[in-house]
C-alpha cells in the first residue's frame, strides 16, 4: 500500500483516481492509480494517532521497518506541536540506528519518512516527489500542476469540451486540460511566452492569444464555450482593489455573453467578495464551494453557473 499526499481539500480527487481511501486530510492510502492530483507518495507502513513525541518514539521502537542497505529519516509536519522536525528526525535516527542499521544522509537506499498532521502520525518509505517536466517555466500566479489538474476533475472536463483560462499566465490548466487529450483550449495572457515554453515542452497545442479580457467577444461567439477555468487577479499589494474590480465586472460581462447555457465557470482565489459580487449582477449563482489549503493560505474553488 502507498500515501498519496495532496492539498487539503483536494483528497476527493485523489481518492476518485485511485480507488483508495482518505486517511486525513490530504492524505489517501491507495494500492495503485494515477496520482496526477498528488504532489508526493511514499510505500506505507502504519499511522496512528498521538499526544506527544514520545508516543511516535515508543511506535518506531516497536516497529521491524526493513532497512535496504542504509537509511536516512526524512520529516513533514503541519501544526503546532512542542517538538520540532528536527527533533523527529534525529530521535529516529537513533533509534534506527541501535537497531544495527547505517546512516547516510547524502544517497541512502532507505528513506524512512515521518508524515505529521496535526495530532496524527504516518510513517512510511521512500517518500518521492511528484513534479511535471514540462513547467520549465513560471510566473508570479503560477499554479501548482497537482491543483490545476483537480480543478479540471472538479468542473468534469473532458476531451470534447472547449476550455478557456482567461488569466492563463504560464499555462498549466490549458496543459494539463491537453495532457487529458483535450483539443478546443484556449489563453488569453499579456504575456504568452511561458505558456508557450511549456506547452510545446508538453507536446500540447494550446491557443494561445496576448490580449485582454475586452477581446473575448470578438474571439469567441455566442454561447459557444463549454468551461472557464482559471486563477484570476485579487486585490493585494501590487494590484488595487479599483483594478482587480474593473477586472473581474469584466469576466462575468464576456462569460455571460460566450459561455453556453448549461456552461461553467471555475475559478480559485484567496479572496472571492468580488467574484460573488459580479457573478450575481450578471445572473450566475455558486454552484459549489469547496476550501482548499496551498503553502499554508486558504483559498476557495467556487464554480458559477447561470441562472437563466
Amino acid at each position: 500500500m502507498k500515501i498519496g499526499v495532496t492539498f487539503n481539500g483536494l483528497e476527493k480527487v485523489l481518492k476518485q483516481d485511485t480507488k483508495g481511501k482518505i486517511i486525513h486530510s490530504g492524505r489517501v492510502l491507495f494500492s495503485k492509480g494515477k496520482l496526477n492530483s498528488a504532489t508526493m507518495s511514499y510505500g506505507y507502513i502504519t499511522s496512528f494517532n498521538f499526544k506527544n513525541d514520545e508516543e511516535i518514539y515508543e511506535k518506531i521502537k516497536n516497529l521491524k521497518i526493513k532497512v535496504n542497505k542504509d537509511f536516512r529519516v526524512d520529516c513533514s509536519r503541519e501544526g503546532n506541536h512542542n517538538f520540532s522536525s528536527q527533533e523527529i528526525r534525529q530521535n529516529i535516527g537513533e533509534i534506527i540506528y541501535n537497531k544495527g542499521n547505517k546512516v547516510n544522509l547524502d544517497s541512502p537506499k532507505t528513506v524512512v519518512y515521518i508524515d505529521i498532521i496535526d495530532n496524527f502520525c504516518i510513517i512510511g518509505l521512500n517518500s518521492k516527489k511528484l513534479k511535471r517536466d514540462y513547467k520549465v517555466r513560471t510566473s508570479n500566479n503560477s499554479l501548482n500542476a497537482s491543483v490545476a489538474y483537480s480543478l479540471l476533475k472538479l468542473s468534469k472536463f473532458n476531451k470534447n469540451k472547449s476550455l478557456l483560462d482567461p488569466f492563463c499566465s504560464d499555462g498549466t490548466i490549458l496543459i494539463e486540460a491537453g495532457l487529458m487529450k483535450g483539443k478546443k483550449l484556449y489563453g488569453l495572457c499579456q504575456d504568452t511566452k511561458n505558456a508557450s515554453i511549456n506547452s510545446k515542452i508538453a507536446k500540447v497545442k494550446i491557443n494561445l492569444y496576448q490580449e485582454n479580457l475586452s477581446w473575448l467577444d470578438t474571439l469567441f461567439k455566442k454561447d459557444s464555450l463549454d468551461l472557464i477555468i482559471s486563477n484570476p487577479i485579487f486585490p493585494s499589494k501590487t494590484k488595487s482593489f479599483n483594478f482587480v474590480e474593473k477586472i473581474i465586472k469584466e469576466l462575468f460581462h464576456h462569460s455571460s455573453y460566450i459561455l453556453k447555457k448549461n456552461g461553467l465557470i471555475l475559478l480559485i482565489s484567496p479572496k472571492t467578495d468580488l467574484l460573488k459580487k459580479y457573478a450575481e449582477i450578471y445572473k450566475f449563482k455558486v454552484k459549489e464551494e469547496l476550501e482548499i489549503i496551498i503553502g499554508g493560505l486558504d483559498y476557495k474553488v467556487l464554480s458559477f453557473k447561470k441562472y437563466i
